[in-house]
């Protein structure tokens, strides 16, 4: 089996897939922007039983997509095999392109939907030359952090420093029992580090953890935002920022940026320096809003 995919900015809606349902050969046709990103999954499937190989190709030149993809089919003798077309990412020229090739060669193709909290793929086949919708999965969890990681950043071994203090440890040990996997302390690109990062399902967040006057500051937005960028860990990243702060009515104006920014703020004033633990109360709030970040 042979899956064709267009690489986009963003790996993880070619990722998921080839996790859910490794092919032998996974080509990826990408162009100059997106080449790191298809070198960055190619490193990383090494490791896997799937051949990779990479298509270099144009984003706007739809005769060129067609041309690149069936040239490189024809020279390793792959037209005869099964193929199937991944017709997430790229851009909407590659997408018409590959779509006309998947009617060509009479190839399913699927559609990955994952801007949700759930990953969810749709398939289609041709039949007489029309597409035809055939049905949709819920994915199961198939990505680990450490897959996450190495997918979005170009360092396959990234820094891993593990708790700095007691409000990180504690917040870890309260997510171990609610989500899928816990990460402490991880360092994106030179001076940039994430306190915590978790998963649930193929759903992935950063936390960003400030106590005291910390956590009244702009740095810790600007730290998680950053972060999500798409040169570190991508758009489809959920960003949460736990403090033992209450933000009153003199920080609107943080307020106001954290939901612009997309950022979950969960305020758990039980935890000091005196009183190194979550009240019952705290821990179950951190547990239950982290869920619905990661679940919905």
């Amino acid at each position: 089996m042979v899956t064709i995919s267009l690489i986009g900015e963003q790996p993880i809606p070619n990722l998921l897939p080839l996790r859910y349902q490794p092919p032998d050969i996974a080509l990826l046709a990408h162009t100059d922007r997106t080449k790191r990103v298809a070198e960055r999954l190619q490193r990383l499937l090494k490791s896997s039983d799937i051949q990779v190989r990479l298509i270099p190709t144009d984003p706007y030149d739809i005769r060129r997509v067609q041309a690149d993809i069936r040239g490189f089919l024809a020279r390793e003798g792959l037209e005869g095999a099964e193929l199937a077309f991944n017709l997430t990412g790229g851009t909407k020229t590659m997408v018409m392109a590959a779509y006309e090739l998947a009617r060509e060669y009479e190839a399913p193709f699927f559609y990955l939907q994952s801007e949700g909290r759930r990953s969810i793929l749709y398939r289609y086949r041709f039949e007489g030359g029309v597409a035809r919708y055939e049905g949709k999965e819920v994915l199961p969890g198939v990505l680990t952090i450490h897959d996450y990681l190495k997918a979005h950043l170009d360092d396959p071994y990234p820094k891993i420093t593990g708790p700095r203090d007691s409000f990180e440890k504690a917040i870890a040990e309260a997510l171990k029992e609610v989500v899928d996997e816990v990460v402490v302390g991880v360092t994106l690109a030179g001076a940039l580090e994430v306190d915590l990062v978790v998963r649930k399902g193929n759903q992935v967040g950063v936390i960003q953890a400030k106590t005291g006057g910390a956590a009244r500051r702009k740095e810790c937005l600007d730290q998680l935002n950053s972060a999500c960028e798409s040169r570190h860990l991508g758009t489809y990243t959920h960003k949460i920022l736990v403090i033992n702060q209450q933000w009153d009515q003199t920080l609107t104006n943080l307020q106001e940026l954290a939901e612009a920014w997309q950022i979950t703020v969960i305020e758990l004033p039980s935890f000091s320096e005196t009183h190194p633990y979550f009240s019952e109360e705290d821990r179950q709030r951190l547990q239950a809003e982290v869920v619905r970040v990661l679940s919905g």
